[in-house]
């Protein structure tokens, strides 16, 4: 199946992002794992003609020989036998809670494409004591270069472009990426 746009949702500005896409004219698919309880964002999307892939993750990325652009991906649920093929991919999945981003002792690491993330190297730094104050983890998040592209060993991925709450430092570019595309 080929879209313009392939949302990798998960965090809450997802459906909105693929609203905006579809309103323009463009084709427009959202992966994402789980409902977002009370929310009915990602069926508006899905009666406004986008097409929903709810419950479903990401099982492989197909990359140009380069590693430069994404070519494809395979979901869990479609197989590896049903290509999604988009011009551009938008890794908007949120972070810890809604595992956009995952960790293990020693490492946060971004799961879906590999992309370069942000966090202190050192793990006893991770959080404070004071469970009410703001954690430093809060502050993880990806790299990406200007054009909010994502980026994978230093390098920019051309047509994967990071949204929402995924960004480092907090970072929220969901309003001014939908004004841009």
């Amino acid at each position: 199946m080929r879209f313009d746009y392939i949302i990798i949702g998960g965090g809450q500005g997802d459906a909105l992002l693929g609203r905006e896409l579809l309103s323009k004219g463009k084709s427009c698919a959202l992966i994402c794992q789980g409902r977002q309880s009370g929310d009915n964002s990602r069926e508006a999307f899905r009666k406004a003609g986008g097409c929903l892939f709810m419950g479903d993750s990401v099982d492989k990325v197909f990359y140009s020989e380069d590693g430069s652009r994404i070519e494809a991906l395979c979901t869990e649920n479609l197989g590896s036998g049903s290509l999604l093929v988009a011009d551009t991919y938008i890794l908007c999945s949120g972070r810890f809670f809604t595992r956009g981003l995952c960790s293990d002792m020693d490492k946060v690491y971004e799961p879906v494409f590999g992309a370069d993330v942000q966090f202190e190297a050192d793990p006893s730094l991770w959080c404070r004591s004071d469970f009410f104050c703001r954690q430093p983890f809060e502050d993880f998040g990806l790299v990406c270069d200007e054009g909010f592209h994502a980026l994978k060993n230093g390098k920019q991925i051309e047509n994967l472009i990071v949204a929402g709450d995924i960004l480092c430092n907090g970072q929220n570019n969901i309003e001014s990426l939908c004004k841009s595309l």
